[in-house]
């Protein structure tokens, strides 16, 4: 419902590569945060060695990086990020890269689980066992960003090995998606035995439908059987 989209997201099947990122709401320039991500990535080329193709994604967000922070000082802003959620099929497994809170979920036999961690104050304050998920609800600090591509000098990416079984789906997803739905709501819709682009239209749509009060991108990948 927004004028203004600030999300940007990679569908790169030749090369087995997919992302989303959401440029930082509340900071100039969100947008073209989210497509410099996109336009790096869309130049990494996939190797047969996992290693080698985890050092071309960490290379390509950390020129992202180093490429934002220029372009802040520059135009003499106080910074221009985006987080970044990637997805990598390295064979018989799947790789995970996140920075901020763009999420990666899987759908496998055993249900849904959210693969990335938050990079948020909120889920800092619970890693410490001090607060709970409810202690935060009205926290308006909690969702504040600790960690986003452009946002510090030195860019830490994390990352999460997945096993990828036959009909599996993966959902790379901004936080237009979890701020209008829950993760049991999520799951029946990626369960669904659709096309994934129709599994996608279908999250965009409900979220639009409860009024959408972000920018809402999805990619979902299904594992060939």
């Amino acid at each position: 419902m927004r004028s203004h989209n600030e999300d940007s997201y990679l569908d790169d099947p030749d090369n087995r590569l997919w992302a989303v990122a959401d440029g930082m709401g509340g900071h100039e320039a969100g947008d073209i945060a989210s497509q410099a991500i996109v336009r790096q990535l869309r130049e990494v080329v996939r190797t047969p060695n996992a290693v080698d193709y985890v050092d071309r994604v960490e290379d390509a967000l950390t020129a992202v990086n180093a490429e934002l922070i220029g372009y802040a000082q520059e135009h003499r802003l106080q910074m221009v990020g985006s987080t970044a959620v990637v997805l990598a099929d390295a064979g018989h497994y799947m790789l995970g890269a996140w920075a901020g809170d763009s999420r990666l979920y899987r759908l496998s036999a055993n249900g849904l689980r959210q693969l990335t961690t938050d990079h948020n104050q909120a889920r800092e304050m619970m890693s410490t066992g001090q607060f709970s998920a409810a202690d935060l609800q009205s926290n308006a600090h909690a969702g504040a960003l600790v960690r986003a591509v452009g946002a510090e000098s030195n860019l830490v990416v994390e990352w999460v090995v997945s096993d990828a079984a036959a009909n599996d789906v993966f959902l790379l997803c901004s936080d237009g998606i979890t701020k209008e739905m829950s993760d049991a709501e999520i799951a029946v819709a990626l369960g669904a035995s659709t096309q994934v682009k129709e599994i996608g239209d279908s999250l965009v749509d409900t979220c639009l439908a409860r009024g959408a009060r972000d920018n809402i991108t999805v990619v979902v990948v299904r594992v060939e059987g």
